[in-house]
């Protein structure tokens, strides 16, 4: 598993993840979003995950880098079958540049740890019925360190 720095999750956990739906509205790690109820009923689920595919293992990359890995993250999702609906992440005010990713709806805990491996992401943003966004570390291997 990946360790964060302190510095590190006090960004992650700062950060602002903007849902893009039609009634748009926003995630905060530790701060419960009763928007997310709707979805969840909606598609028959108790669990949700912002993933973005910018940036592996918080290397910055160039904008064509990231436009591409973030395509191809979209049709990674809709391949598996997964209601991935756009998404945000941006820190209001240490100038890391915004990251678009998705809000993965009936991602599972253990699914969302994988896929945020397969796309070398150090943390996922994922939330549980409670509807009170988490930050998981991401579980990857050794090599990817």
């Amino acid at each position: 598993m990946t360790t964060l720095s302190p510095e590190l999750r006090k960004a992650f956990e700062e950060t602002r993840y903007h849902v893009l739906i039609q009634a748009p509205f926003l995630l905060q790690v530790g701060q419960a979003q009763a928007a997310l109820g709707a979805l969840y009923r909606q598609h028959q689920t108790d669990c949700s995950c912002f993933i973005t595919a910018f940036n592996p293992m918080g290397e910055l990359l160039n904008k064509d880098e990231n436009i591409e890995r973030h395509a191809q993250l979209g049709r990674a999702l809709g391949a598996a079958g997964l209601a991935a609906l756009p998404a945000v992440a941006q820190h209001p005010a240490n100038g890391w540049p915004a990251e678009p990713g998705f809000l993965v709806i009936g991602l599972g805990r253990d699914d969302a740890q994988r896929w945020a491996a397969q796309w070398e992401q150090l943390a996922v943003v994922w939330t549980s019925a409670d509807m009170v966004p988490q930050l998981l570390e991401t579980k990857v291997p050794g090599w990817m360190r």
